[in-house]
């Protein structure tokens, strides 16, 4: 057999392979999934960020979050967004710093666009109604988001979706946030045999 036999397929081999494929595609979860995925496995402190009625639409107000050195904010879109929580499921939370250089995206918050951006070093810029996914220039990760959660009339902060600019890891190499509270994580208790 020449070599260019062995590179030809016969349709029943193209389908198979092509079924195969479809189906591990079908198995494999989604970037966003992996990341809450990895998030959730991660146990990240509890902190009160602001109360729901003091959100103004379209005012991002700052916060450090899950370390003091890591600069938040959170803002009322007044559209809903992937991962919004609120009534309207459009307030969300991001990291303050740019994924491409760790640029300081604070007051560049457009709210005509529902974006925040374009950073100071090379005028990337990011959607925030579709879970911080850059629209425009260098930055190719998303802005990590801040995992919320309404508790009564407070918003807080449980969780982080990507990896901060400037830290190997969201949790170390810093002082804990003022007003986290740490928790443990749950632990299934072992099944003992009958």
């Amino acid at each position: 057999m020449s070599d260019s036999e062995h590179l030809c397929l016969t349709r029943r081999e193209a389908l198979v392979t092509g079924a195969c494929s479809f189906a591990a595609g079908l198995a494999l979860p989604s970037a966003a999934q992996a990341q809450t995925r990895t998030a959730a496995l991660t146990v990240y402190p509890v902190k009160k960020i602001i109360r729901l009625k003091s959100l103004k639409e379209g005012e991002p107000v700052a916060f450090t979050y899950p370390l003091e050195e890591q600069p938040n904010f959170i803002v009322k879109l007044g559209a809903p967004a992937q991962g919004g929580v609120g009534p309207d499921r459009d307030i969300v939370a991001f990291s303050a710093l740019c994924t491409h250089m760790g640029g300081s995206l604070r007051g560049r918050y457009r709210h005509d666009l529902k974006a925040i951006g374009p950073c100071p070093f090379h005028f990337s810029t990011f959607d925030l109604t579709k879970g911080g996914i850059p629209v425009h220039a260098s930055a190719t990760q998303n802005l990590p988001q801040v995992i919320l959660r309404v508790e009564g009339e407070d918003i807080v902060a449980v969780g982080v979706t990507g990896l901060i600019y400037g830290f190997r890891h969201n949790l170390k190499d810093g002082t804990l946030a003022k007003g986290a509270t740490p928790r443990r994580a749950s632990v299934p208790s072992p099944v003992m045999p009958g």
